[in-house]
């Protein structure tokens, strides 16, 4: 999850995502001024990272956020450095 959120563009898609639910890969990209094809190569990297999950309809795909998987995230990182802290 770490990689796939240290890019500006994956972390403006996942905000976007986010803010409405559920998009197409087609509005994404619309939205954020990249190629068609970057908007998907970032997409298939969040989805990899388990941050969104993809619903088929026809030729179009749409993309929404994995409930509680920046949280999940979130915790495991408080527990790594908590961990680290303490050692010292």
């Amino acid at each position: 999850m770490s990689k796939a959120l240290s890019d500006e563009t994956r972390l403006r898609l996942l905000r976007e995502i986010t803010r409405k639910g559920e998009i197409s890969c087609g509005e994404l990209a619309r939205r954020i001024p990249v190629a068609q094809a970057t908007v998907s190569h970032h997409l298939k990297i969040l989805e990899e990272a388990g941050l969104v999950a993809t619903r088929r309809d026809g030729q179009f795909h749409y993309f929404r956020p994995v409930p509680n998987a920046l949280e999940s995230f979130r915790r495991a990182l408080g527990k790594t450095f908590s961990l680290q802290a303490s050692a010292r």
